[in-house]
């Protein structure tokens, strides 16, 4: 079981990396927004910035593909929904918040190497997964992990035009082109439908998108989750 005050730290972490990426955060920042001394902080993470951005990474990745892997088995919904989180998220911090495994694979995923295989295992889980839903319906498995590299590339280069320019329309506008790749795909090869059999039930309006797309949770910690620090 993860303590309450390493899952304090983890959200912490996971919204200074979001904001500032690897670099642009340091302990004391992370001890006040995680309203924690700095003895705790090594007492968990006696590695200190290295281990504590790692594992914020690594969790992101993990739970962000686990919500994919349990979603509904319609993809357009899931896709909405990856979308919107972002498009709320950014909104609500007022453009300063991108994705904790993006932000930082920018500012530091190059120059400190435990940093960036995080990024890159946060990436391939997100990949894997919605590759994984793709090839659950059909999709064959080559070309359901090219679509999937496609979707995840795009929502983080849309994020990431969404931060700087203010604006939630190049999410919104990138959420429209894979949707529309996707059926496409679909079409080319013979796929019917998007919602062959649903693992669990879900508002979908018409066409299967997501009638109120539902939130992925920012980190592991807020859902209680603690297998990703295995």
């Amino acid at each position: 079981m993860v303590s309450e005050s390493r899952r304090r730290i983890e959200v912490a972490a996971s919204g200074l990396l979001a904001r500032h990426g690897y670099h642009g955060f340091g302990l004391k920042a992370l001890s006040e927004a995680a309203e924690l001394p700095y003895g705790s902080i090594y007492h968990h993470f006696p590695g200190g910035k290295e281990e504590i951005a790692v594992a914020a990474i690594t969790g992101t990745g993990v739970l962000t593909g686990r919500m994919i892997r349990q979603a509904p088995t319609d993809v357009f919904a899931t896709l909405a929904t990856l979308f919107e989180f972002m498009v709320g998220k950014l909104a609500d911090s007022e453009w300063t918040d991108g994705c904790p495994v993006g932000t930082p694979a920018l500012d530091g995923g190059s120059d400190v190497e435990a940093v960036r295989s995080a990024c890159v295992h946060a990436f391939e889980a997100m990949e894997q997964a919605f590759a994984g839903l793709l090839a659950e319906l059909g999709l064959g498995g080559e070309e359901a992990a090219e679509l999937a590299t496609t979707v995840v590339a795009a929502y983080e280069g849309a994020t990431i035009l969404a931060r700087i320019r203010q604006t939630d329309a190049p999410l919104r506008t990138v959420a429209k082109s894979m949707e529309r790749l996707i059926r496409a795909t679909f079409a080319a090869e013979g796929i019917g439908g998007p919602v062959p059999a649903p693992r669990r039930a879900a508002a979908t309006g018409e066409s299967g998108a997501a009638a109120r797309p539902g939130k992925f949770p920012e980190t592991p910690a807020q859902e209680g989750d603690t297998a990703w620090n295995a």
